[in-house]
């Protein structure tokens, strides 16, 4: 990369981020050496996409994402930024950006505490599946007031 700046994350400022959800770095989560294995970063943002629902207000519970929310990763891309150590405490910032006609455009931001340094910036794609075809389905209307209310007019809703 050289001297080249990486633009991929501009306009990821943490204030944007509505949604907070802290963690500590667990003994099963670091290899052997030392530090987070780039795996574990994958199940923070799932969980941290998972309390995002919820503080939309949506009730989470055992069928929540078989039955009625019917969600899926159809994409998902990691920059790692600097190692995460046994014990670290960190923040998970979440938003969504962008709402499609079926999908949802989420930006995530994990960063050690308490020195808020960024460790990882992640940009995931999730389509609204229907539960009985598995295909592709606009996202309700409902969906969209909820996600206009928590995010306010940053977000970019399309009409689909």
């Amino acid at each position: 990369m050289g001297d080249q700046k990486d633009t991929r994350w501009q306009g990821t400022e943490p204030e944007r981020f509505p949604h907070r959800l802290l963690g500590r770095v667990r003994a099963h989560e670091v290899d052997r050496q030392g530090i987070v294995h780039n795996a574990v970063y994958l199940y923070w943002l799932e969980n941290a996409r998972v309390e995002y629902f919820r503080a939309l207000g949506l009730p989470i519970e055992r069928q929540t994402f078989i039955t009625k929310h019917r969600f899926v990763v159809a994409h998902i891309e990691i920059d790692y930024r600097l190692a995460a150590l046994f014990d670290d405490e960190y923040e998970v910032l979440t938003r969504i950006a962008s709402v499609g006609r079926s999908s949802l455009s989420f930006e995530q931001l994990v960063r050690r505490l308490p020195d808020r340094e960024l460790l990882a910036a992640a940009r995931t794609v999730m389509v609204h599946l229907n539960p009985a075809t598995h295909r592709p389905e606009r996202i309700q209307d409902a969906y969209r007031v909820l996600i206009r209310q928590y995010e306010g007019e940053q977000v970019l809703i399309a009409d689909g």
